[in-house]
């Protein structure tokens, strides 16, 4: 029951996504905002320009593009004038009184322009990236009356945030970028086919927190990617009379439950973990309010792990032992597990405080008992300590938390999710 009164409740979630993905979410692409999708209607060679514009920042960027084009047209190998050309045409797009067709026409310009100058520079993933983002735009300007075409812009933008990656690896807004169009992917798709975009989408915005920890809006998303997925797992419902009498389906229906909680929960987590990155933005706190009840308060975190016996820890006689972990603002540590599952207050037999985490990770190694494991090293301890969870999934929650801990409270952002626990 409390599940499915929050699942009710997530309607305002999915608007906060939904306005994630609008159009401010390519003001956080660092740069303005935007090649023809395969299969897209092609534009005219050149946009109209609104250089009569009554806007001055308008008059300013069309007169910007002009002189661009000019230069590119006087030498076409140019690289900064093909390039600069595509931004201002991708800027000019965004400005408010555009229709839609003039927006579709400019945005298909500027990637007429990035594909010039990826042509001039093939290394160049800001081209490249910058191509995405006009992509993703275009499909937002397309909208639902034209699926079709706003699906092959997103197929168009997720191959253009690929190749960018490969030329920089480590760019964790191209990875939050993919991570949204896979996710818009993935809710264009049949039932069956969104757990497979999903899983890529969350896999993208976990690479980009652990890129750059302070990147609370890759944190947001994940959250709500998951928790979107969670919801998914959870649509069936309750089993019907006949599922009910085959223990095959009823087993199967129950680990579905189970693994829609579990994900509910880590999307807390990340909810949670945002807020607590930048407290100042409203779409977090009112999240807040919406997955509130599914954290295992007073921690932010919570589960079994098997850890090594301190007293036989590094020794050839290592013995491990399954005990309840907690993570919050005080640490990560083992407690007893209390009353319907909350921590209870109890000396813990293993404690990691959150100034000593230098680096946490996922690892595979088959010298470690069955399961995931994940390595946790300590700035007074670098060989570290390992912990193992019971599913992947637990395993990769577990590491993100403890990168955006020790982040917070090498900032000191400890107080903010400190209120997000006790108080919401």
């Amino acid at each position: 029951m409390q599940l499915e009164a929050v699942k009710l409740s997530g309607e305002e979630l999915r608007r906060a996504k939904a306005a994630l993905a609008g159009p401010n979410s390519s003001r956080d692409a660092e740069v303005t905002n935007a090649s023809a999708a395969p299969g897209a209607a092609s534009a005219p060679a050149h946009a109209p320009l609104p250089l009569k514009s009554a806007d001055p920042t308008t008059r300013e960027l069309a007169l910007a593009a002009q002189r661009f084009a000019r230069a590119a047209q006087r030498q076409p190998d140019d690289f900064e004038a093909v390039y600069n050309h595509g931004l201002a045409l991708q800027e000019l797009a965004t400005r408010a009184g555009a229709s839609r067709a003039e927006q579709l026409r400019l945005l298909a310009e500027a990637c007429d322009c990035y594909e010039a100058a990826g042509r001039l520079r093939e290394w160049s993933h800001a081209a490249l990236y910058n191509c995405g983002v006009a992509l993703s735009d275009m499909a937002r300007a397309a909208g639902p009356g034209d699926a079709p075409a706003a699906a092959q812009y997103l197929l168009g933008a997720a191959a253009k945030y690929a190749t960018s990656l490969k030329w920089n690896p480590n760019n964790p807004q191209a990875l939050n970028n993919w991570g949204l169009v896979l996710s818009e992917l993935a809710g264009m798709r049949p039932p069956g086919e969104r757990g497979y975009l999903a899983a890529h989408s969350i896999a993208k915005f976990r690479r980009a927190i652990r890129l750059r920890p302070e990147f609370d809006r890759a944190c947001y998303n994940l959250g709500t990617v998951v928790y979107a997925h969670a919801g998914a797992l959870a649509a069936p419902g309750a089993l019907s009379p006949q599922l009910s009498q085959d223990p095959g389906a009823a087993a199967a229906a129950a680990a579905d439950e189970e693994a829609s909680e579990r994900m509910f929960r880590l999307a807390a987590q990340y909810i949670v973990l945002a807020f607590a990155l930048q407290p100042g933005k409203e779409v977090y706190r009112r999240s807040l309010g919406v997955v509130s009840e599914l954290l295992p308060r007073p921690a932010l975190c919570a589960g079994a792990l098997l850890a090594a016996d301190p007293a036989s820890a590094g020794t050839c006689h290592e013995r491990w032992e399954r005990c309840w972990f907690v993570a919050d603002q005080d640490g990560f540590r083992s407690a007893d597990r209390g009353a319907q599952g909350q921590p209870a207050q109890a000396p813990p037999r293993h404690k990691v405080a959150l100034g000593e985490v230098a680096a946490v990770k996922a690892v595979h190694d088959p010298s470690l008992p069955d399961g995931h494991a994940f390595w946790v090293a300590l700035a007074s301890h670098p060989a570290g300590l390992y912990f193992v969870a019971e599913t992947e999934e637990e395993a990769e929650g577990w590491v993100d938390a403890l990168l955006l801990l020790a982040h917070l409270a090498a900032q000191a952002c400890l107080p903010a999710l400190r209120w997000a626990l006790a108080h919401v």
